[in-house]
């Protein structure tokens, strides 16, 4: 309301305030014309990587800095080192229902604080090329294999965050025939400071173990950009799921600088055993199991990676699932039985030989599992034998996923 006589004289304290002072300036702080660098960096690399997607834009510097290689690595430290799950996520698919190529993401901490919001966020490809293998993530990183057929295939490395891409040289089966097994794997080699990819190729029907089993290795940002051949592996990977099987739980487990797979001797006995290849030296060797008094009583062994640490599970007589954890790796008498759930108390239903699986143990011990295929998750806790149920709401018939952590590492780029 404009100031006039009459308001003075309806409201006498109207003047006087109108002729107050401003209020005085000397305690303000001094504008800030411009940060620190060192603390423009620390601020930034605690942000999520869509803000420092957004961020690029703002000047060349800030640019500069976000796709430097010494701030793509301090994110990424950060971010695998969080325990608040703010940079964890689920990359999911719909295997059958709406189709293949479906690929969606989410946040775990959403999925386990808020699990009845809808189940993804973001959709990151309406259509693939065809229906991809995920062998694993690693820094961010997922690795899909995409077959042409049977006999021929590549690798692509994708960043989810900022949809970078890159693939490798096509390669083909050494051997014909759909008898023969392929197992994959994805990981980080620290001593190289590369990321490799590992193909095991075996034809049972050959007699010699030295020729039974072919291992191809292809490392992404080699100048050579192609694959070859890595010494002897005298083990045949344990029979499953064929090479062009979209079930990425037969893939190769990253621990530390190894992928571990599930094979067997080349015995008379043809026992179950773990081999490490050794993502550095490029070699293999065997793994111990847990000591178990009952193993013709499991089925269904798996390799699982949780805490950092190597995990073996098997469904044992078709009412438990067991799950032992490997506290230091290579060292047998580390090995501890973490999960002992009763398939009635979870209400776990056997629906096409599927089984449980665990994606990730959060600090408090509690390990997030999967129990059933339209995507039912449960929250367990071993300690006090406890859970609760995650069931986000979809129309998935079954559904796959694996995890992955927010970063900047770019697969045109590696190593960063």
């Amino acid at each position: 309301m404009p100031f006039t006589s009459s308001t003075t004289a309806s409201n006498p304290n109207a003047r006087r305030c109108s002729l107050l002072p401003p209020p005085p300036l000397t305690n303000a702080p001094p504008y800030i014309t411009k940060l620190p660098d060192d603390l423009v960096f620390e601020i930034l690399s605690k942000l999520p990587v869509k803000s420092l997607l957004r961020f690029i834009t703002v000047c060349k510097s800030w640019n500069s800095l976000i796709l430097s290689p010494i701030f793509v690595k301090k994110h990424l430290n950060r971010s695998s080192s969080d325990s608040t799950l703010q940079f964890h996520r689920l990359l999911g698919r719909n295997i059958l229902g709406n189709g293949p190529g479906l690929q969606f993401s989410q946040s775990l901490l959403t999925l386990i604080d808020n699990p009845l919001q809808p189940p993804f966020d973001s959709l990151l490809f309406a259509k693939l090329p065809s229906e991809p293998l995920v062998l694993g993530s690693c820094n961010g990183l997922i690795c899909w294999l995409y077959f042409d057929d049977y006999f021929n295939h590549y690798a692509c490395y994708l960043n989810p965050m900022t949809r970078s891409e890159f693939k490798s040289p096509r390669i083909s089966h050494p051997w014909g025939g759909n008898h023969c097994l392929t197992r994959f794997g994805f990981g980080y080699d620290h001593l190289s400071d590369s990321y490799k990819t590992v193909g095991i190729y075996c034809d049972p029907m050959v007699e010699n173990i030295e020729d039974k089993t072919l291992v191809q290795v292809y490392t992404l940002g080699d100048p050579s950009n192609s694959w070859r051949k890595m010494p002897s592996f005298p083990f045949v990977p344990r029979s499953g799921p064929t090479c062009t099987s979209r079930y990425s739980d037969w893939c190769g487990k990253l621990v530390g600088n190894t992928l571990n797979w599930l094979c067997v001797r080349p015995d008379e006995k043809g026992s179950l055993v773990v081999v490490s290849v050794d993502l550095g030296k490029e070699t293999c060797e065997e793994v111990l199991f847990p000591v178990v008094d009952t193993y013709e009583l499991i089925l269904m062994p798996k390799l699982w990676v949780l805490g950092g640490c190597l995990c073996f599970s098997y469904d044992f007589v078709g009412t438990h699932f067991v799950l032992w954890q490997m506290k230091e790796f290579g060292v047998a008498e580390s090995w501890t039985m973490l999960l002992n759930i009763s398939y009635r108390d979870v209400g776990f239903e056997h629906l096409c030989g599927y089984f449980p699986k665990p994606f990730i143990m959060l600090d408090t011990g509690e390990v997030l599992l999967q129990i059933k295929l339209g995507g039912v998750f449960i929250l367990y806790n071993p300690r006090h034998k406890s859970f609760k149920y995650l069931e986000f709401q979809s129309d998935m018939i079954w559904f796959e996923g694996t995890t992955y952590i927010e970063s900047l590492v770019s697969p045109c780029l590696a190593p960063c």
